[in-house]
């Protein structure tokens, strides 16, 4: 059997020579199984596995780990598993190539030597974030990708590839969304939350051009969208936004190709609900096109050769309005949908 786990952050950036997975149960009794990694194994924060243990029919679980083996110090890596789901016939995160209508998209930055130097002899990373539009209030920003690897050219990219989650973290200030279920899905389908433990099932029909997700039980969640991003090298799905999912209620997404990227040393993990900016930070539009080209200088900041198509931000403004839109034409769309 064949099965997802997601994890709360990245694997390390090395070869493991195994991997087992810990199950705490409520009882306090543990139960350690030998899993065999199916495809990338490190430098991201979705493994699939087999394994003769059903891994999802376990009963009274209070904790899942993923337990990483490594020939050198540390030996093992420990890191907890926020979702189990039965592996898909089609891997999520193929390259964009391998799955039909999906578009890449990249922003390519350039630096000098004197920057690079500089942000690496200072521990700054690279974070981004992702636009949103959206039919209600209460969303927050999501931490999308956070990395330590740049360069005179760094070049990021991302895919049209989506899950929807739908997590039991309370959605607060610098709080870690951790998803409890995650399904992949396309633009126009509904995901039906069918279980107080946040499981479900992907329908067809929805509101177009955008992700539904269907609360079909009384207990509230929080949700929202993953997209595939190619940052880290190896492509991985990761949130972008989350929205508070009420008992019975319907949450409409529709994500925008809008980044907003900045470099801090504060060390964040993806999934981080965010509200003020960093540092000075630079929101790219990529409306209509696949790709920009921007530059960065430790003592200039971005630039990007005065187009409309990017404004800077500044160090502690408000970035929810910038990245999350709400839209009456969407709220259209999602009633018309649910008249048809």
């Amino acid at each position: 059997m064949q099965f997802r786990l997601t994890l709360v952050q990245n694997l390390p950036n090395r070869d493991p020579s195994a991997f087992t997975v810990t199950y705490t149960f409520a009882n306090g009794q543990h139960s350690t199984w030998p899993v065999a990694a199916i495809g990338p194994d490190k430098d991201r924060n979705v493994l699939v596995v087999d394994t003769n243990v059903n891994l999802i029919n376990q009963q009274n679980v209070k904790t899942r780990e993923l337990n990483a083996h490594y020939p050198t110090a540390p030996i093992t890596v420990d890191i907890q598993i926020s979702s189990v789901q039965p592996a898909l016939a089609e891997e999520p995160c193929k390259p964009a190539e391998e799955r039909l209508g999906a578009t890449s998209y990249a922003i390519d930055i350039a630096m000098d030597q004197n920057t690079v130097n500089a942000l690496s002899n200072s521990g700054y990373y690279l974070y981004g974030f992702k636009g949103v539009q959206t039919t209600m209030k209460g969303g927050a920003p999501l931490v999308w990708f956070q990395t330590d690897t740049f360069s005179l050219a760094t070049h990021v990219s991302w895919e049209e590839q989506f899950q929807a989650y739908t997590s039991l973290s309370s959605i607060i200030p610098k709080g870690q969304i951790k998803a409890s279920a995650a399904y992949d899905i396309d633009l126009g389908q509904t995901l039906q939350v069918q279980d107080p433990k946040g499981t479900g099932a992907v329908v067809q029909g929805g509101t177009p051009g955008a992700i539904s997700i269907l609360n079909q039980t009384t207990t509230q969640f929080a949700c929202g969208i993953s997209q595939v991003q190619d940052v880290g090298g190896t492509p991985t799905a990761t949130p972008l936004c989350a929205f508070p999912l009420y008992g019975n209620g319907l949450d409409v997404m529709a994500p925008i190709e809008l980044v907003l990227l900045s470099f801090a040393t504060l060390q964040i993990n993806t999934g981080t609900v965010i509200y003020k900016a960093f540092s000075q930070g630079i929101l790219i539009h990529l409306t209509g096109v696949t790709e920009r080209a921007v530059s960065f200088d430790i003592n200039k900041g971005w630039s990007w050769g005065g187009g409309s198509w990017a404004q800077t931000v500044q160090a502690s403004a408000d970035i929810a309005p910038l990245l999350i839109e709400s839209t009456t034409s969407l709220s259209m769309k999602t009633l018309e949908a649910r008249q048809i």
